[in-house]
């Protein structure tokens, strides 16, 4: 474990992956008594979830989603996530390592997930996957064989690939936002990801696109419908209720991890945008 990270709950068994890189699991019908999955977990891999018949609804970074016949669905390392319905869904999710998606195809993830959680594909891609997906479940819980790992961890990338050329051809709100746009608030967004707790001004991250404030404004604005100083503020909130249902960290901890010093403050900042104090909203999505 790297230092300084976050000590997690323990809600549950950690899932881990196969020693190389892969899980595949069957999406069935739940039995009579049983339910969907109640606690949250948080990955540093890549769910890709294909829905072959029925439908599902699970909760992706505190935001409820649902999950339909012919769609497949992407669960990013980092976010949030739990299953809490399932209308006779049937399907596959593969767990892949993050290795297994090149800088082309998480660019289409991200680009991707400005918008949606989940998209349709065409039938031919449909059957594709789920043939590649039968091929993997006969093989991925009985390979010894350093081959029949290469030839899984093949299978895997070629599943993620076919998902990408999906999302790619899919072109969601392409006609709505200019490519360049959709580009500077990706970059945007990776800016904060690494940049949040030393700064949280917009011409800080204007600054490193070489670009203008009011500019980036704009674009921030026309993507995604916030300021630049919003979306700022919604993603610190993200990331605080993160560590709010998946660390042991306490409110003035983690308000020092987001570089606020000043516990407060973070409090004030966190009921405001979410209308619960930090400590309700962990008690509240920890039940």
């Amino acid at each position: 474990m790297q230092k300084n990270m976050p000590q997690q709950l323990p809600q549950h068994k950690a899932f881990m992956l196969s020693d190389f890189g892969v899980r595949l699991r069957r999406i069935a019908p739940p039995q009579t008594g049983s339910g969907p999955v109640a606690y949250a977990h948080q990955d540093d891999f890549y769910i890709v979830g294909l829905v072959e018949k029925g439908t599902g609804r699970g909760i992706i970074d505190f935001k409820e989603c649902s999950f339909a016949q012919g769609e497949v669905f992407l669960i990013q390392p980092g976010q949030v996530h739990r299953f809490i319905g399932s209308e006779d869904a049937e399907g596959w999710m593969l767990f892949a390592d993050s290795s297994f998606v090149g800088s082309e195809e998480k660019n289409i993830f991200d680009n991707f997930l400005l918008f949606a959680p989940a998209v349709k594909i065409d039938g031919r891609r449909m059957g594709e996957l789920k043939q590649l997906a039968g091929i993997l479940a006969g093989r991925v819980d009985c390979i010894t064989g350093e081959q029949a790992k290469a030839t899984a961890r093949r299978l895997a990338e070629t599943f993620i690939g076919i998902v990408a050329e999906a999302v790619q051809e899919a072109g969601l709100n392409r006609a709505r936002h200019s490519r360049r746009h959709v580009e500077i608030v990706l970059s945007f967004r990776s800016l904060l990801a690494g940049h949040l707790a030393a700064n949280r001004y917009p011409s800080y991250y204007a600054s490193m696109l070489n670009i203008s404030p009011v500019y980036l404004n704009e674009v921030v604005k026309e993507v995604t419908g916030m300021s630049a100083s919003s979306y700022i503020r919604n993603e610190m909130v993200l990331q605080a209720k993160r560590m709010l249902v998946y660390t042991g960290l306490s409110v003035k901890e983690i308000s020092n991890r987001l570089g606020i010093e000043d516990c407060a403050y973070f409090s004030r900042l966190f009921t405001r945008t979410t209308g619960l104090p930090p400590s309700l909203f962990r008690q509240k999505n920890l039940e």
